[in-house]
């Protein structure tokens, strides 16, 4: 090709062809002049040359050189498909004590215990931070808000806020909405009903007063639960709970009696022993008697019938109708429903936590349920009074009654 200035050049008439070529002076070859010689460069030459800044509409193969793609994990680095190490990673808890921390943003956290395990979010943590939490053990996982974050959470209709996982497989995702303030999405529980105070009463003259239980006399069937713990055995008559001409006494020697419509009736069983705590249920069916004691049923017997005769005055620790048989000890979560529960049902009641209940075990989820006193709970321990947290009979205590934070599991 010979030589030209480039002010010789004539111009191109029309857009380059992928075979058009540019000419440019090699002024380091001065084989063709003393001022360098004309060369040409086609396309290829030029797309080797350049840096691509954009690869839109572009066809072949793009070649990216020089790029740190180590925090990608192994599938951007190698020929790996496995791409999850990109997105999160995996972590093993097997404590039973957890503050989250900035370095877990990403991570499943996978608690394998068979104990409960506890989760505190701090303050503090990076906007936009997300985990998911996963009960692989028995142990349930119970996320708490630590000082300056909140929780915030769905709540169906007659449901509460639950922080917990709701069994074992069960998963909650920790979502960051705007500065520490995090919502739990997944499988929680359902309730939440964490027990945490009973009443105390001495077998001298205390006792809660319910008052009048309304429509008691109109119900065919009864189940009645208490959770006791006894301070002294012996061959008294500690009452449960009690209404005029009713009520549910327990020798801790070794027997149940129930005291109905002028009539008792007398279950026998193994003794009792102090400082343990036992779910005492009875289940009225018509005539029929059951007696359970935690869930395993300990006798039967043929009563009368409910109706007229339960009076309506009710009381914990005391029969109503008598100046005597006071409870020493410890009474916690008492319940009345107008059903005879099944043997599931209170089986259900006696071995799962009290946090834990479902269906009809779950005293606040039961259609039939008349009255539930969680005795201190909803009071945080705190007053003379306990409130019926289904019904509408709060219970006084008396003569001296008291909380404490005694209470069955």
């Amino acid at each position: 090709m010979a030589n030209k200035r480039i002010s010789s050049l004539g111009p191109l008439g029309g857009t380059p062809a992928v075979g058009d070529i540019i000419p440019i002076t090699d002024i380091s070859d001065t084989a063709g002049s003393a001022q360098g010689t004309t060369k040409k460069v086609t396309v290829a030459n030029l797309v080797a040359a350049a840096p691509v800044q954009s690869v839109a509409g572009r066809t072949g193969t793009v070649t990216l050189s020089n790029t740190d793609v180590s925090g990608l994990g192994t599938a951007a680095t190698s020929a790996s498909t496995d791409f999850s190490p990109a997105f999160f990673t995996t972590v093993a808890e097997i404590t039973t004590t957890r503050t989250l921390s900035n370095s877990d943003n990403g991570k499943v956290i996978v608690c394998s215990n068979s104990s409960a395990v506890t989760i505190t979010i701090p303050s503090g943590l990076t906007a936009g931070f997300y985990c998911k939490l996963v009960q692989l053990g028995t142990g349930k996982v119970t996320i708490l808000a630590g000082s300056g974050a909140t929780i915030q959470n769905y709540i169906p209709s007659g449901s509460a806020a639950y922080n917990s996982t709701a069994g074992q497989y069960a998963a909650i995702e920790i979502v960051t909405t705007s500065s520490n303030n995090y919502i739990l999405a997944g499988e929680r529980g359902v309730g939440p009903f964490a027990n945490e105070w009973s009443v105390s009463l001495d077998g001298t003259n205390q006792y809660i007063d319910c008052g009048n239980v309304t429509g008691i006399n109109s119900i065919s069937n009864l189940t009645t639960s208490s959770w006791v713990n006894f301070d002294v055995i012996g061959t008294d008559e500690p009452v449960l709970i009690g209404g005029i001409n009713f009520s549910v006494q327990i020798y801790t020697s070794g027997s149940l009696r129930y005291l109905h419509n002028g009539n008792t009736n007398t279950i026998t069983f193994s003794a009792l022993s102090t400082g343990t705590w036992y779910n005492f249920t009875t289940v009225q069916s018509g005539t029929n008697l059951s007696f359970y004691i935690d869930g395993n049923i300990k006798g039967t017997a043929t009563v009368s019938a409910i109706g007229s005769g339960w009076g309506t005055s009710f009381t914990m620790g005391k029969w109503a109708g008598g100046t005597f048989n006071y409870l020493d000890g410890y009474i916690d979560e008492v319940a009345l429903w107008s059903s005879a529960l099944s043997a599931d049902n209170v089986s259900a009641i006696s071995s799962a936590p009290i946090d834990l209940k479902v269906d009809l075990g779950n005293y606040d989820q039961s259609s039939t349920l008349l009255n539930w006193w969680r005795n201190g709970d909803n009071n945080s321990g705190t007053g003379t009074g306990v409130t019926d947290n289904k019904g509408s009979n709060d219970g006084i205590l008396r003569n001296g009654a008291s909380f404490t934070s005694t209470t069955a599991p």
